[in-house]
């Protein structure tokens, strides 16, 4: 029997379980982050609610410090463990969804709530995939841990803290990005740009507010201004909006205030390309008028040097490696707050043969006028590769190969996955190349084939790579 029949007949309660953790919002919440919940309530709940299915499902299970999860099958005495690295937590569901981002639902053979996509629903079928083993009384004589963690898409501070703890496992996967393997990461860098948010004279920058991560291209954007003529304005930027049919947006006047919203196309920072940067097509908008002091030199960096440059020409930072590909650029935050202070955060993947004091060095060289002080953002990571000959991608490789009809060469990805924190860890799965990317974007959604045939590719994965 193929392991696609193996695993179909789970389909249904796999989504019932899955639907009971797409419902929980585990997003970091700093209003209920103390000591016993680091990363906020939600967090907790949703690693309660895997440690319920796995004390259902005779599995053994811990904690680590409320950050993190584990559930092993195999030998508890086993020298060597295969790691499967994924997370629990997602971005927060921003604006453009047609139904709750909470309430999950099938609709056309797609499974639709946030984290289907990025990374709820792979994390299940990997639980299922280690599920069908222990149902099955397979022997093995590596363990598996499914290690789950809560930090993934914010600092990272999790994984470590279990590491520290529990030791780094042997070899392992995180499905977590696409198939077929991901031996290679690029580096992901956060800077960040601080600087005064003075305005004055006839054009008034009072806020500017976009994005709300670094590693999410801005779904939308908003700016208040004082202007000589805000109905001038308005007819400009309805014929701006005209000029991109993928933007859209709104304006209301208050007195002498203009509120602008701008609505671009929300996507994961990690492929800016997917999307449509709101806050610099906003700047951009801006820029053509006659503002001054640090309200300027914000909207020019924002509106001009940035903006719609993922390949960051304009900051002197085009790069390609032959191996990993080239560098990429996010203006993922911009903030600017009258006579407060502005921030704008710019997330970077780049390939080996780039570091982060280039990119700190070209950042400074191309502020201009900019009275921006710039500094690393923590938590970044540089380039990750695990060699083409390593067992690892061979097991990995083979087992694709075998269950699509299809070998694919090993590749790198922009995306950061947990797998980069093992010596040899590799992304693998679960999103399939003929399914479109809508990981952090409004309506996120995964097929519900998928979900099993996900299960049947890690289940046959995990046998060979545990025996």
């Amino acid at each position: 029997m193929e392991w696609a029949d193996r695993t179909k007949p789970y389909e249904a309660d796999l989504i019932q379980d899955l639907n009971q953790i797409v419902k929980i919002p585990s997003i970091l919440d700093p209003n209920t982050q103390t000591e016993l919940t680091p990363f906020g309530n939600d967090m907790v709940r949703a690693l309660a609610k895997m440690e319920e299915l796995a004390a259902r499902d005779g599995f053994r299970y811990g904690r680590v410090d409320n950050m993190v999860t584990w559930i092993e099958y195999g030998p508890a005495d086993a020298d060597e463990t295969v790691a499967i690295l994924t997370h629990i937590d997602i971005v927060p569901a921003g604006d453009g969804w047609l139904r709750d981002p909470f309430k999950p639902e099938i609709l056309d053979g797609l499974y639709f709530g946030r984290g289907a996509a990025d990374m709820k629903a792979d994390l299940m079928s990997a639980y299922y995939a280690m599920k069908y083993l222990a149902d099955h009384e397979i022997k093995l004589t590596r363990k598996i841990r499914l290690i789950i963690g809560t930090d993934e898409e914010n600092g990272w501070r999790d994984l470590p803290r279990y590491f520290e703890q529990e030791g780094e496992p042997t070899m392992g996967f995180s499905p977590d990005g696409a198939f077929p393997v991901v031996n290679g990461e690029k580096a992901f860098q956060t800077v960040q740009l601080r600087f005064p948010s003075v305005s004055t004279g006839d054009y008034i920058l009072r806020r500017f507010i976009a994005g709300t991560r670094p590693n999410v291209v801005p779904g939308d954007a908003r700016a208040r201004v004082v202007v000589p003529d805000p109905d001038g304005m308005v007819h400009d930027f309805e014929q701006y909006l005209a000029q991109y049919p993928f933007l859209s947006g709104k304006t209301e006047i208050k007195g002498q205030e203009l509120r602008l919203l701008l609505n671009g196309v929300q996507a994961h920072g990690a492929y800016p390309q997917d999307g449509e940067n709101a806050g610099t097509y906003l700047a951009h908008f801006l820029n053509r008028y006659a503002f001054t002091d640090d309200a300027k030199t914000f909207l020019q960096f924002v509106g001009e040097t940035v903006h719609d440059d993922i390949g960051a020409d304009n900051l002197g930072l085009r790069y390609h490696d032959e191996t990993m590909g080239d560098l990429t650029l996010n203006v993922g935050v911009m903030r600017f707050s009258l006579n407060g202070q502005g921030t704008i955060l710019l997330n970077f993947r780049y390939p080996q043969g780039v570091n982060v004091q280039a990119v700190m060095t070209q950042v400074q060289r191309h502020l201009g006028d900019f009275k921006a002080t710039v500094e690393v953002w923590p938590g970044g990571m540089e380039p990750h590769l695990v060699p083409e000959t390593d067992e690892l991608v061979g097991i990995l490789s083979m087992v694709y190969a075998k269950q699509t009809g299809m070998f694919m060469n090993p590749r790198t990805s922009n995306g950061g996955s947990y797998a980069r924190l093992l010596k040899r860890g590799v992304a693998f799965g679960g999103q399939f190349p003929d399914v479109p990317v809508t990981s952090h974007q409004a309506n996120e959604s995964t097929p519900v084939a998928n979900l099993t045939r996900s299960m049947a590719i890690f289940a046959e994965a995990l046998l060979k790579l545990a025996q």
